[in-house]
């Protein structure tokens, strides 16, 4: 039988959530990169030594991953990676996690028309922590499902039309409409107090 839950009970239990938090905020600021297309971002989650294996689409270092997703994703209309289920092991300076997402692709075709493509992935990670904070050693991502079809998305129908919408890039509204280091490009919120 398993035991029940506890509290933490002593300072190295709750330094141990307080470094699983902070790898969580990675996971999260590496889907806002992406979904932002925030690439000077992107390049900074991962170690200066880091390797993404993007599903075998691309396996290599992060320099060239950056410039692989740059040009992956001009054929992409907009991008929504949705995080679940996070399960992290930590071992000192150094952690291992699988993350569980959804992730929204809206292509384009070649006739204007879009399609969805919506994938069940996990990343299998691999980090370590520097002077500046948690970062990505290596990323492999696994996909578990995939569906494409015709997309539903039409910005004139009456229940959204005259909506603000979401853009990638540095058009999306919360670049104007929250004022805080954390949601600036570029740099992520840990390496402006550094």
């Amino acid at each position: 039988m398993t035991q029940p839950w506890t509290a933490p009970a002593d300072a190295s239990d709750l330094r141990a959530l307080l470094e699983k938090q902070s790898i969580v905020e990675l996971v999260n600021a590496y889907c806002r990169a992406v979904d932002r297309r925030d690439f000077a971002l992107l390049e900074r989650l991962y170690t200066e030594d880091g390797i993404d294996d993007h599903a075998g689409l691309y396996v290599g270092p992060v320099r060239g991953f950056v410039e692989w997703l740059e040009q992956a994703l001009d054929g992409v209309d907009a991008t929504t990676h949705h995080v679940h289920n996070v399960t992290i092991a930590l071992d000192g300076a150094r952690a291992e996690g699988e993350v569980y997402l959804t992730a929204y692709n809206r292509l384009k075709n070649d006739d204007g028309s879009f399609d969805d493509f919506v994938q069940g992935l996990r990343y299998l990670d691999h980090y370590r922590r520097d002077e500046r904070g948690w970062r990505f050693a290596r990323r492999s991502v696994v996909c578990d499902w995939a569906r494409q079809r015709p997309s539903s998305w039409d910005p004139d129908h009456p229940l959204i039309a005259g909506k603000r919408f979401g853009r990638a890039g540095k058009d999306d509204p919360s670049y104007a409409l929250l004022s805080s280091d954390l949601f600036a490009r570029g740099v992520r919120h840990e390496d402006r107090s550094a």
